[in-house]
């Protein structure tokens, strides 16, 4: 009973051993979010101007590649390789459309849609290391999209 009970800590203390060795080894490298901002402004036709890009260490929780019905004026972020090749996708409301939220006279929850000239955008996404361009398209009224603008990243 005591050779058993010495041969199992024995045993633990050197796969405990094995397993840290093999993690410091294998430097994996951490997640990352990049944060794409952007302005847009409708007059007539929808423009968009890349502004800014910053990437930070992290992971977005709870993230989802946004597959909702999709309605027009809503944006496709397509994330692409050097060969332009499709990565990721992400969806995003129209950033010209906002829904306001307030109490009326009677004191009852409204909501207000809000149509914007122009605004700030930003696109969060978790980073994949080869991406190379972002593609944004805007949805049109009849569901097929328009390419509006290729940044490099």
């Amino acid at each position: 009973m005591k050779h058993s009970l010495k041969f199992l800590i024995i045993l633990f203390l050197i796969h405990s051993c094995a397993n840290t060795k093999n993690q410091k080894d294998e430097k994996e490298e951490p997640a990352k979010i990049v944060f794409l901002t952007y302005s847009i402004q409708k007059n007539p036709e929808t423009q968009i101007t890349f502004l800014k890009q910053k990437l930070v260490v992290g992971k977005i929780k709870g993230y989802a590649n946004n597959d909702k019905f999709q309605s027009e004026g809503d944006l496709e972020c397509t994330f692409l390789d050097a060969k332009k090749n499709v990565l990721q996708v992400v969806n995003i409301e129209n950033p010209l459309r906002k829904i306001v939220e307030y109490v009326n006279d009677s004191d009852n929850l409204e909501k207000r849609i809000i149509e914007l000239d122009s605004t700030q955008f930003i696109i969060r996404a978790p980073y994949i290391e080869n991406t190379k361009y972002l593609e944004i398209s805007e949805f049109s009224k009849d569901k097929q999209t328009k390419k509006l603008l290729t940044t490099k990243l």
